[in-house]
């Protein structure tokens, strides 16, 4: 077997790669997805095949396959999801330290998002925030507060009213400034003119992005995430309208901002950040004007965010439904520090 994979559609080889890991599967979900052949009648040759590698064999829809060398943890995954599979060499286990990461507790949507992450399929970027200390007007906000956020990771910050959560995502954007400590989003410091340069990767999500009646529509509002960037009016339409069709608000595109209700303002926010093409997402009590269905939808939304274009995304709210609605990890905002 030359390929590291093969694809036969009726005994026609259709697809091939010669990538190693999990990189073959991720390359045939994006041949998959531009696909109209029913994956059901598909068949897969692969050099090796543990744990990983059968999750994404059986979210990929395949159902019958042959592994040179196929782990035995991988045979539960197969047979769970009705996976018909056949191998030259079976072994207890494979070298590969991702194979001990993934745990029987999680799910098959956690295990694919995890090795999204693990390969680098994500578009986010990191976040470290090293003894942050912050005062306003004379009163310490923040004392020493530290934090890390891997690429594509989500987190949530509780705390009450006043607790320093606005504070924070002010401080990560440069609009509050430190009196000691750092920020570190991706590679580049916060103030530092390589950020300067890059500030369009973080995006941000306010409880009301725009409070008055000034006449823009709702493409224009997205239209702002690529305002800063020397492209042809057809590249700019076409990135509006993708980033709206992935946030569900395209059909909005006509309709005066300030006359949208609050969910729907929040949707088509949410695509300007996706226009602008940011990795890192700050979103600051983003439930503040919604009524339970505007929550449930937003909710939605940011579920769909996390596992399809997989930014970083850092959201405060003193709102339990937050908790109760994602599955992310969290801390609590108390004193300047979180806990």
């Amino acid at each position: 077997m030359e390929h590291s994979l093969i694809l036969f559609h009726d005994n026609r080889q259709i697809f091939t790669s010669d990538e190693h890991w999990l990189y073959p599967l991720f390359e045939l979900e994006a041949y998959l997805n531009s696909s109209v052949i029913p994956v059901g009648e598909l068949f897969l040759r692969d050099k090796i095949a543990g744990k990983a590698a059968a999750a994404l064999i059986a979210r990929l829809g395949i159902r019958s396959c042959h592994i040179e060398l196929l782990s035995e943890r991988a045979i539960p995954i197969f047979e769970q999801y009705g996976v018909q599979y056949g191998y030259d060499q079976l072994v207890d286990h494979i070298q590969c330290r991702t194979e001990d990461l993934i745990t029987d507790k999680m799910s098959m949507e956690d295990t694919y998002l995890f090795l999204r992450k693990r390969a680098g399929k994500v578009q986010g970027t990191t976040l470290t925030i090293d003894s942050l200390t912050v005062e306003i007007s004379g009163k310490r906000i923040l004392a020493d507060l530290c934090l890390e956020i891997g690429r594509g990771e989500q987190l949530i910050i509780q705390g009450e009213n006043g607790s320093g959560k606005t504070t924070l995502l002010r401080s990560i954007l440069g609009l509050d400034k430190a009196l000691k400590g750092s920020i570190k989003i991706g590679e580049e410091f916060v103030g530092s003119s390589e950020w300067l340069r890059n500030r369009v990767q973080t995006g941000y999500l306010n409880q009301e992005s725009i409070r008055n009646n000034f006449p823009i529509t709702a493409s224009e509002v997205v239209a702002i995430g690529v305002s800063g960037i020397k492209i042809s009016d057809s590249e700019r339409d076409y990135h509006v309208e993708l980033s709206m069709r992935k946030t569900g608000c395209f059909h909005l595109q006509h309709q005066m901002f300030h006359q949208l209700s609050g969910g729907e303002k929040q949707r088509v926010s949410l695509a300007r950040c996706l226009c602008q093409n940011a990795r890192l997402l700050l979103l600051d009590e983003p439930t503040s004007y919604l009524d339970e269905k505007g929550k449930d939808e937003l909710g939605e939304l940011l579920y769909d965010l996390s596992r399809n274009e997989a930014p970083t995304m850092l959201l405060v709210s003193h709102d339990a439904f937050w908790t109760e609605k994602l599955n992310w990890h969290r801390k609590t905002l108390k004193a300047g520090k979180l806990w």
